[in-house]
């Protein structure tokens, strides 16, 4: 009976060495400047192996926002207990781009959506997708909120709508 148990203890924790680990992170952005809202963040992936994580960051963007994302790890051999190797990353869908690289201080690995003219509207989701030996992993992240029109904006464009159909209408009368 226990080598039943023994037996079905050593299959469940073999499975789940193969499989990835997923951790989900809400990071709220702080309005720096006007529409520039901006956060770090960072992860310690666990347990070691391949990882998916999420970052939804907040607020919400509004139609017509522009968004910037970096991330990185640096490791000294890019082979050792702090090494991190990203496979992929994407906000919403929109990949970011990969680089690596040995530097002066070891060997850096990361991914980068540069200041982009793809509009963005709600939700922002971050999705990193790698393998970790252990160590971690950081970014940035900065959002470009489109302004939202005020209500005396709306009065304002359907005052002048209004004025130019009473000119054409006084016209077509004429």
């Amino acid at each position: 009976m226990k080598l039943k148990s023994l037996i079905a203890a050593a299959v469940l924790s073999a499975a789940s060495i193969g499989s990835a680990s997923a951790t989900a992170y809400t990071v709220d952005l702080v309005n720096t400047t006007g529409n520039l809202w901006t956060s770090g963040f960072n992860a310690v992936p666990s347990p070691l192996g391949d990882f998916v994580d999420t970052f939804t960051f907040t607020p919400d963007a509004t139609f017509g926002s522009t968004a910037q994302a970096f991330l990185a790890n640096l490791s000294v051999t890019g082979a050792d207990s702090s090494s991190i190797h990203f496979t992929g990353a994407d906000l919403n869908g929109v990949a970011l781009t990969g680089f690596g690289g040995p530097t002066v201080f070891g060997y850096a690995q990361g991914e980068i959506l540069a200041p982009t003219s793809i509009l963005f509207n709600g939700s922002l989701v971050l999705t990193v997708m790698g393998n970790t030996q252990g160590g971690s992993y950081g970014g940035v992240f900065n959002l470009n909120l489109a302004p939202v029109p005020e209500p005396e904006t709306y009065g304002m464009l359907l005052a002048g709508l209004g004025i130019l159909g009473f000119l054409a209408r006084r016209r077509k009368q004429t």
